[in-house]
């Protein structure tokens, strides 16, 4: 018999389709898909700790307060929306952007939150908690814009016995007018200011009250001085060295 006429020998068929060959290629495939497999759960617990890493929205801090971005530059000259006018007998300031922004039943009060309405505040809450105000002026004032403390108090009981007693008023002429400020500290949470009056007519003096004032409630309150006497607060100066000059003309 001719050889070319005989069965193929094993090692004479096509490489592919030897048991070995196909056994290489499937334990090939079997790699690849095991490699496909890891890589896709790698991917997964990547996206994971992508998500996981990403840093928490911490919330503010308790206490925390957006009192930082509020100005605090005190005014080193006279504001200039001001205008003056008489409680009692004493000429006071208001401001369209500083207030105060309500007057109603003897009170003024809606100042900004800002330097120059911490001064207004000043002005406005000292003179009309004063006894020459009157007491439709003074109680109300007192009793809401002043910071509740004992010597609020004792300067309420002071005024209601000066009341009772028929203490009249001063007479025209008799006080002092407001002539300029200073600023001794500043915060968006307290004030304390030095307001520069001037002595009656025909007296060259000054004296400097040097009022504290917080911010509560949102707007700002006045302090009561020591034991309910505005004199505590108040020492005389020569002349207006060191203070803005500001006051009705």
């Amino acid at each position: 018999m001719p050889r070319s006429s005989a069965p193929p020998d094993f090692a004479d068929r096509p490489p592919w389709t030897r048991p070995g060959f196909i056994a290489s290629a499937a334990l090939l495939l079997v790699i690849v898909i095991v490699g496909v497999l890891i890589a896709a759960l790698s991917l997964g617990d990547d996206s994971n700790d992508t998500a996981d890493s990403t840093p928490p929205v911490n919330p503010a801090p308790a206490g925390s307060s957006p009192d930082q971005a509020l100005p605090t530059t005190v005014p080193t000259t006279a504001p200039d929306d001001v205008t003056w006018h008489l409680v009692g007998q004493v000429a006071v300031p208001s401001s369209d952007t500083a207030g105060p922004r309500t007057t109603s039943g003897g009170v003024a009060s809606g100042y900004a939150h800002t330097p120059v309405g911490a001064l207004i505040a000043a002005a406005q809450i000292s003179i009309r908690a004063s006894y020459s105000a009157g007491r439709a002026s003074w109680e109300p004032t007192i009793e809401r814009q002043l910071v509740p403390s004992a010597d609020r108090d004792r300067l309420l009981s002071t005024l209601k016995e000066s009341d009772a007693a028929g203490e009249s008023a001063a007479q025209p002429g008799e006080l002092s007018q407001i002539a300029g400020f200073s600023y001794q500290s500043y915060t968006p949470d307290t004030a304390v200011i030095g307001l520069a009056l001037r002595a009656p007519a025909g007296n060259s003096r000054y004296h400097i009250v040097t009022l504290s004032l917080l911010w509560r409630d949102d707007d700002w309150r006045l302090v009561a001085p020591p034991g309910g006497a505005w004199t505590s607060l108040s020492r005389p100066a020569p002349d207006l060295t060191g203070v803005v000059e500001w006051g009705a003309r």
